[in-house]
């Protein structure tokens, strides 16, 4: 099973569908086909605050562990709960998970699936030790970016590959510069033009 993997709708109508079926977080994981941290951190981002009253409080311990929300709490209704309410909507999450993925992904002329699909690739390839040219080169069918685009993707932080991940990253030095010689004595002499023959005649 998987530890990471972008969740889509359908998985997040399914989160929203075990939530309110009070189902446990392992169940909700192994139907969506998920590790279970991933869903915990999908609620966790992506629960929306409901039922803004005067002087509640944020800070009610059921909300510190699984589910995160407050779907099947006893006091869901109850008018005298002194603390924000919480729930998950799928639609929502869906909402700000898009926003999110538009902003972190500007500048980038590719759709959603094209983008997945190029990650996909990419990820491969730097899992077996391969380099972004090699990658290229036996994807070019499916890659239609130049070696600089894709470089400059995971520079940037757009791909799950990340620099570290490059089997043959080149590590640029500044280059060393012979220092010029400095003449501790006679310095006032005037030298332009003179060989080493010159010297050796001297």
């Amino acid at each position: 099973m998987k530890t990471w993997k972008h969740i889509n709708e359908e998985q997040r109508k399914v989160i929203c569908s075990g939530l309110a079926h009070n189902k446990k977080l392992y169940q909700i994981a192994d139907i969506i086909k998920l590790d279970p941290r991933s869903v915990s951190k999908e609620v966790k981002r992506n629960k929306t605050p409901i039922d803004f009253t005067d002087g509640a409080k944020s800070n009610c311990s059921k909300l510190n562990r699984w589910p995160y929300v407050c779907s099947n709490c006893k006091n869901k209704y109850n008018k005298n709960c002194i603390f924000v309410k919480f729930k998950y909507d799928s639609k929502i999450a869906q909402r700000k998970a898009d926003a999110n993925l538009i902003n972190s992904r500007k500048g980038i002329d590719l759709d959603s699936n094209e983008f997945n699909k190029l990650d996909s690739i990419i990820k491969k390839g730097t899992d077996d030790n391969k380099s972004i040219y090699q990658i290229s080169i036996e994807h070019k069918d499916d890659i239609n970016k130049s070696i600089t685009t894709l470089y400059r993707y995971i520079n940037k932080g757009y791909l799950t590959t990340k620099r570290i991940d490059l089997p043959y990253a080149v590590k640029y030095k500044k280059r060393k510069h012979n220092k010029k010689y400095d003449y501790s004595s006679n310095n006032k002499i005037d030298r332009t033009g003179h060989t080493y023959l010159d010297y050796l005649s001297y």
